[in-house]
């Protein structure tokens, strides 16, 4: 995804906020985590990152009859990953757990609206789901998006990280069984090992546009999902509509309460930073 473009889609007018708010989200505004209804912590029968919940949330989309196609991020050889089209429950369990990658999601979206599916969910992160809201307004309600929102502090790039992850850990990604972000640690496991160091001493890898984003909860999604807020193994959920609310009923989890002034902070750290970068970049380029 070209980096202007991302900037693009996490630079949304205060207007068009509160209008997808409106048409799309129900329940209580705060001001760090956005609107919502509910939020619990869970951990699924899946295996997968986390609780295992996105998964968990698609496939009982899919055998409940909720969606005809969902659009899924799948990890490729090698430390790389695209956007697939999942039709049922196996092609979601396919391509379970989190890619830290920049990934357009919205292209995918696209091409099953031309193919006439209207009722279709996507997993996404915060700018691409402001993209998918803009798409779905468009539709005139034509079509059924069910968005699922992950957490994102931020994305990074994939040769770059790869460099870092190799300097600072000595690990090839490309051979790493899984990784993942918790507690500020970039968490990698390969060869039955496990690698970590502090997600900040990989800033330099970390896509540029991310640094302009102020949207850590993915605060436009129908149910936004992240290990925050959680203790491990398991994820937070944020259900956010009555899209959501249906999704996330009677999910076949373990549930308890989330820690959500652990998930307000990292939010508001988040907006904090974006405001920070956007008035150092309008300083420098007045100058």
């Amino acid at each position: 995804m070209a980096e202007n473009q991302a900037e693009k889609r996490q630079t949304l007018k205060a207007e068009d906020e509160a209008k997808i708010e409106e048409e799309f989200l129900k329940g209580t505004k705060e001001e760090d985590l956005g609107v919502y209804c509910d939020s619990f912590s869970a951990k699924s029968n899946i295996v997968g990152q986390d609780g295992g919940v996105v998964s968990a949330l698609l496939v009982k989309g899919f055998r409940e009859g909720l969606f005809d196609a969902a659009i899924v991020v799948r990890r490729l050889e090698g430390y790389s990953a695209e956007a697939v089209i999942a039709m049922n429950d196996s092609d979601v369990l396919a391509a379970k757990g989190t890619k830290y990658l920049k990934v357009n999601v919205t292209k995918k979206l696209r091409q099953l609206i031309c193919q006439d599916k209207k009722r279709i969910a996507i997993v996404c992160t915060p700018c691409e789901a402001k993209a998918v809201r803009k798409i779905q307004q468009a539709l005139n309600k034509d079509c059924q998006i069910t968005v699922l929102g992950l957490f994102c502090f931020e994305a990074f790039n994939q040769t770059k990280l790869k460099e870092e992850v190799k300097v600072k850990l000595g690990v090839d990604l490309d051979k790493a069984d899984k990784t993942q972000v918790r507690a500020g640690n970039f968490l990698v496991q390969a060869d039955g090992k496990e690698y970590g160091c502090k997600v900040k001493d990989l800033e330099c890898a970390a896509e540029k546009a991310c640094g302009f984003c102020d949207d850590f909860t993915a605060q436009f999604a129908d149910v936004s999902v992240g290990s925050v807020g959680s203790k491990q193994g398991y994820s937070t959920v944020i259900v956010r509509s009555d899209v959501g609310k249906k999704l996330a009923e009677n999910l076949v989890a373990i549930k308890e309460a989330a820690n959500m002034k652990e998930v307000s902070r990292l939010s508001k750290f988040k907006k904090e930073r974006a405001k920070k970068n956007s008035l150092r970049q309008a300083t420098m380029n007045k100058t």
